[in-house]
């Protein structure tokens, strides 16, 4: 019995802009830790955001460059949850009325032309860095309120060969639009994976494994090169796949689980 492979890809891309997404702290790497902050960005109570408009200007132009339905109305969401990194302990994003819908990324791959649906590409504020030492861990907020735009495809990549070659043609036009410097390692480009398998002819999706937080084009594709083998093993088994969140394990070159999900997992999310 033969399976194959669904996947698709959150690319988080954090904009080319002077400061912030809601204050006028620099947005600058590299600056001394917790220097780039003020009661906006640390979500200290009373505080009033307003919107960077270069921010909004370059989801707008992305939405144009990715061929997406540019949306004469938008609006932000609160989601929210805990993580340390996250000084407000909620994000403020785009959910129902995102910025750009539907769009799509033609590019070359094996000798021939591919195209990947893009779902939709929203606004977002970017979270903290965790430091983590021999006794103790530290987080740095310079990062917290950076402008982060997340691209969502749709499902239709089928391979880890085409996933590389997706997210090197998206990164191309962000950087040729002057959207980004898509520098990943300085952090400005960060992926999650979704991937499944079938059998193949089988129109029904498998469960999704997701794979948090990849810092590498390279890691995907080796990420994805591990985990495809590793569910269609499960399934020629006998075994049974369950929704759930896994991460990379860049010295084993292995994928490792984080947390299950028997349920689609939702934020709390308010007007």
């Amino acid at each position: 019995m033969e399976y194959e492979a669904v996947i698709g890809l959150e690319t988080h891309v954090q904009l080319k802009t002077k400061s912030k997404m809601w204050c006028g702290c620099a947005n600058e790497f590299g600056a001394p830790p917790n220097t780039n902050v003020c009661p906006v960005c640390l979500g200290l109570p009373g505080v009033l955001p307003v919107a960077n408009e270069e921010a909004l200007r370059l989801t707008a132009l992305t939405g144009f460059l990715l061929k997406c339905t540019v949306s004469r109305y938008a609006k932000f969401d609160r989601k929210n949850y805990f993580y340390p990194d996250m000084p407000k302990n909620y994000q403020i994003t785009q959910y129902d009325k995102p910025s750009t819908l539907n769009g799509q990324v033609d590019f070359e791959f094996e000798d021939s032309l591919a195209r990947v649906r893009i779902t939709r590409a929203h606004l977002e504020e970017d979270v903290g860095k965790n430091f983590h030492f021999k006794r103790q861990s530290g987080v740095d907020f310079n990062r917290a309120g950076v402008p982060l735009m997340e691209i969502v495809s749709e499902p239709d990549i089928t391979s880890p060969a085409m996933a590389y070659a997706y997210l090197n043609a998206l990164k191309d036009i962000l950087v040729y639009g002057a959207v980004s410097d898509c520098d990943m390692e300085k952090g400005m480009v960060r992926c999650d994976v979704n991937v499944s398998v079938r059998r193949k002819g089988q129109q029904e999706l498998g469960s999704k494994i997701e794979i948090k937080n990849m810092n590498s084009f390279s890691g995907v594709r080796k990420a994805l090169e591990y985990e495809i083998p590793r569910q269609i093993a499960v399934l020629k088994r006998g075994g049974k796949l369950i929704q759930s969140t896994r991460r990379r394990d860049d010295t084993s070159s292995t994928t490792e689980e984080m947390r299950t999900k028997e349920q689609a997992h939702l934020n709390r999310l308010f007007p």
